[in-house]
């Protein structure tokens, strides 16, 4: 009897764990996806009638196995007077937006899906849920300022740095980045050409404190307009050759960290070094370079827990980096990660006394260059490419 009651309690606790798996299952079965997909993240106003200031956003649902019952679409700003409707409506799956005041703007998208639910008296009913994404700042809405786009094709760089002032101070341009753009060119045109304005103290840094607030300010990439992409990549190549290339040493065809008999001296000089790497950070969106040109510039001067934490940090970051997001990157900061990655190298292969821990970071970026000279000398010819490891 006791057997038969223990026999009935074990496929009693089968049939519960199978309905809870199959329960588990179909809940899974019927769990959506949300996506939106734009055809474009930025927009520039100007005073042409056929420009276009439009963008087409489309709702991507996945049902798995659920019933879609309704689309609805939110942005930020004012219909009619921000932004209009040029095809669907709020409750569209595809819509097209057209545009018509400077600013950013954020789009939520909810979906109403059913499920059809069993209930225990053999009736279906379906019970309805909610899925939905949020994008701030999704769409940026800029303008050309032919104004300033002219005085800085004119060289006019203390009259650029006055009226692209004036337009941070608008509040139509409040999160716009593109003021704050014109105004660190125009600094750091008096900078190269070494003008004289008793208004800029030291032009260079607050160029870099100016492009510093526009990268800040640029959601979704107005830095990426090849105009303005050709220029920061040449600012940040300024401050990469000029605030750490030049200080360093050589070896055998690389670079190594600076050093010099004169302890005084060589503190001082890698301080001067780390200020620079700093300054970096803030005119990029990938500081991953100039953050283990730190790293190395740290462990050298002892300062090792700073530099762990920063290798700790960003060799994961390195290795999830694709072809593709590193293809869209200035030229700059592919020099700026180039350098960090050999510098960074010799210091991890001191601290471990091995290779371990910089030979998968060099390998992974291998590809990316394989024809640069200094890259060559150090992984390809000191190490091999660690063929023999």
């Amino acid at each position: 009897m006791e057997l038969k009651t223990n026999k009935i309690a074990i496929m009693k606790r089968l049939f519960i764990f199978l309905f809870l798996i199959s329960f588990g299952l179909e809940l899974q079965a019927q769990t959506p996806a949300l996506e939106m997909r734009e055809s474009k993240r930025v927009i520039t106003l100007d005073d042409e009638k056929d420009a276009k200031t439009t963008v087409e956003i489309r709702s991507i649902f996945s049902p798995a196995g659920t019933k879609k019952v309704l689309t609805e679409w939110t942005l930020s700003g004012v219909e009619g007077k921000d932004w209009e409707f040029t095809r669907g409506d709020k409750n569209s799956d595809v819509i097209e937006v057209n545009f018509k005041k400077v600013g950013n703007y954020s789009v939520s998208l909810n979906v109403t899906y059913s499920v059809k639910k069993t209930l225990r008296n053999g009736e279906v009913e379906e019970e309805e849920f909610d899925i939905y994404v949020d994008n701030d700042n999704f769409i940026t809405v800029t303008n050309n300022l032919d104004e300033l786009t002219q005085l800085h094709a004119d060289s006019n760089f203390i009259k650029l740095v006055k009226r692209a002032g004036d337009y941070t101070v608008k509040e139509k341009y409040a999160n716009d980045p593109t003021p704050y753009i014109f105004l660190a060119k125009g600094l750091y045109g008096i900078y190269r050409k070494d003008m004289k304005d008793p208004m800029v103290q030291d032009p260079f840094e607050e160029a870099i404190e100016a492009c510093a607030t526009a990268i800040e300010r640029d959601e979704n990439g107005v830095f990426r307009m090849p105009i303005h992409k050709m220029w920061l990549n040449g600012f940040q190549l300024e401050l990469l050759n000029n605030g750490i290339r030049y200080i360093l040493d050589e070896e055998d065809g690389y670079p190594i960290v600076y050093s010099n008999s004169d302890k005084e001296k060589t503190a001082e000089t890698l301080s001067e070094m780390q200020d620079a790497c700093e300054s970096y950070t803030t005119i990029t969106r990938h500081p991953i370079g100039a953050l283990l040109i730190s790293a190395a510039i740290r462990n050298n001067n002892r300062d090792t827990r700073t530099a762990n934490l920063i290798w700790k940090t960003e060799i994961p970051n390195l290795m999830n980096i694709s072809d593709k997001e590193f293809d869209s990157w200035t030229q700059a900061d592919k020099d700026a990660l180039c350098l960090g990655l050999i510098l960074s190298a010799q210091e991890l292969i001191k601290r471990d006394n091995s290779t371990a821990n910089a030979r998968p970071m060099l390998q992974k970026a291998a590809k990316w260059f394989e024809y640069d000279k200094a890259w060559i000398a150090f992984y390809e010819k000191k190490y091999n490419s660690f063929s023999e490891e």
